[in-house]
């Protein structure tokens, strides 16, 4: 049985859950383990995204930490990660509330997928992760 390390960074509890329900998803589909790592915050995020190799990160943009030293929005995590670290390469689905989907260029620029949360749908996201951690 393969296992696989997921990262889901959100700040909401909902939607960590919601990812949650859609990993056990994917790993009954794929027949896998998953271990699954949670933050809410950004300098949790970052912390772990330096210490782990992560075979799939779901990151959010928008953390409730803005008051902590070194907060981050997910958009800049994003940017160190692609510069350094275990995850350079490390496949990456950008969920964003942000109704204009203006962050999707820099999103794709930095070689992750932008997934609007407005469009969340689980089947069409089991597909998603399922694939980028199969390949």
């Amino acid at each position: 049985m393969a296992k696989y390390t997921v990262l889901i960074a959100d700040d909401d509890d909902s939607q960590r859950n919601v990812q949650k329900l859609v990993l056990d998803e994917v790993a009954k589909a794929m027949q896998s383990e998953l271990k699954i790592d949670e933050t809410a915050d950004s300098v949790e995020t970052r912390r772990c995204l330096n210490e782990t190799t992560y075979d799939l990160i779901i990151l959010d943009n928008e953390f409730k930490d803005d008051l902590k030293p070194g907060h981050l929005p997910g958009i800049a995590i994003l940017q160190l990660m692609r510069k350094a670290g275990p995850n350079i390469g490390s496949p990456t689905v950008f969920c964003s509330g942000d109704p204009y989907n203006s962050l999707r260029p820099m999103v794709e620029k930095y070689g992750a997928i932008y997934y609007p949360k407005a469009k969340a749908d689980a089947e069409e996201m089991t597909r998603l992760y399922s694939k980028l951690l199969q390949e």
